[in-house]
């Protein structure tokens, strides 16, 4: 193997259980990886402004592929090296389906999260997810008043959208409205939470582009996953590795199974092939 730079995917991988943090051991190991001139690539569903603080404070890990390749970023340059997000119209079309519903939504964008400020004002009503608290509680979040107004006006694309608790009475018509649109993926159910990207996202053609700007291929990456989301990745990759907490169908995609993510599974691999 020739593993140069690294796939790292967060949820149900490299954080803890808190989805907040990542373990010592998983950053003792991604730094001494770094320090072996890996290329250590965050590649999430997660878009900037929500990622983990430790990452964040890790200036060599200059890529950051985000909100599943919705955008690639160059934190040194503070560049989009890539984009595929929906139009400002898009935006603005989908947004109209949710907002004013009563429902908590977090809108991605231009690596930032946006809220209706309605909602922003009374958080405490909302099932906003634990492992978000941390994240709306420091205030970085955006509020506006109508969403598909302020993109409009503003030409902003958006990356992606997480509801959740849908009220039941409304998931059917949520999810329906959305479908019809033609314009995302994965489909949404009628489920209470509902998260979605731009139909027109290749995730893979993403990873590919900025593997070429680093001159390297797939032929040199270790990726790691854990769901679907991962899945096409660890395939891809010269050496995918499935997180132990993943379903067998993604595990039977990989070439090597670590412990799950509450047991360092990331550390685990790292120093067993690039550490050792």
């Amino acid at each position: 193997m020739d593993i140069k730079a690294i796939l790292l995917d967060f949820d149900g991988t490299a954080l803890q259980r808190d989805q907040v943090f990542i373990s010592c051991r998983n950053m003792y190991a991604i730094r001494q990886a770094i320090a072996k001139g890996i290329e250590i690539i965050p590649c999430t569903g997660r878009c900037e402004d929500m990622f983990p603080p430790q990452i964040e404070a890790e200036k060599r890990i200059r890529y950051w592929i985000t909100a599943s390749g919705t955008r690639i970023v160059d934190r040194n340059e503070k560049k989009v090296l890539y984009q595929c997000v929906f139009s400002p119209e898009e935006s603005a079309q989908l947004c109209e389906i949710f907002e004013n519903q009563d429902i908590y939504t977090e809108i991605s964008a231009e690596g930032h999260i946006y809220l209706e400020k309605k909602i922003n004002d009374h958080l405490e009503r909302y099932p906003v997810p634990s492992h978000h608290v941390w994240f709306v509680e420091s205030g970085r979040q955006i509020p506006v008043e109508q969403p598909s107004k302020y993109f409009l006006e503003h030409q902003i694309g958006i990356e992606k959208c997480n509801l959740y608790g849908i009220p039941d009475e409304k998931q059917q018509k949520i999810s329906s409205a959305l479908n019809s649109t033609g314009l995302i993926a994965p489909p949404a159910n009628a489920e209470k939470d509902i998260q979605f990207f731009p139909r027109r996202l290749d995730k893979i053609q993403a990873i590919e582009f900025l593997l070429k700007k680093l001159g390297l291929e797939f032929e040199n990456v270790m990726s790691f996953g854990d769901s679907s989301m991962d899945a096409d990745i660890i395939e891809k990759a010269c050496f995918g590795i499935a997180m132990g907490n993943s379903p067998d169908w993604i595990k039977a995609k990989a070439k090597y199974i670590t412990k799950p993510y509450y047991e360092d599974g990331v550390a685990e691999a790292i120093e067993k092939f690039i550490l050792c």
